[in-house]
C-alpha cells in the first residue's frame, strides 16, 4: 500500500547508486515532493534530488 513520497538525494548524480533520504518527512503526493525538490534546487542547484515511493 502506497503511503506517500520521500525526497531523496543521490550522492553520485544520475549514475546507478543508492539515493539517501533527505529527511524522514513523507509527502502525501508526488507533486508536493517535487515542489520541495524545486525549492531545494534554488539553494543547492547541483544536488540531484528524486522523489521515491514509500510503501507500508
Amino acid at each position: 500500500m502506497l503511503i506517500g513520497f520521500v525526497l531523496l538525494v543521490s550522492a553520485c548524480g544520475h549514475d546507478a547508486c543508492d539515493a539517501l533520504p533527505v529527511s524522514e518527512h513523507i509527502y502525501p503526493t508526488r507533486k508536493a515532493c517535487e515542489q520541495m525538490a524545486e525549492r531545494l534546487h534554488e539553494r543547492r542547484p547541483n544536488a540531484v534530488l528524486l522523489c521515491g515511493e514509500v510503501y507500508r
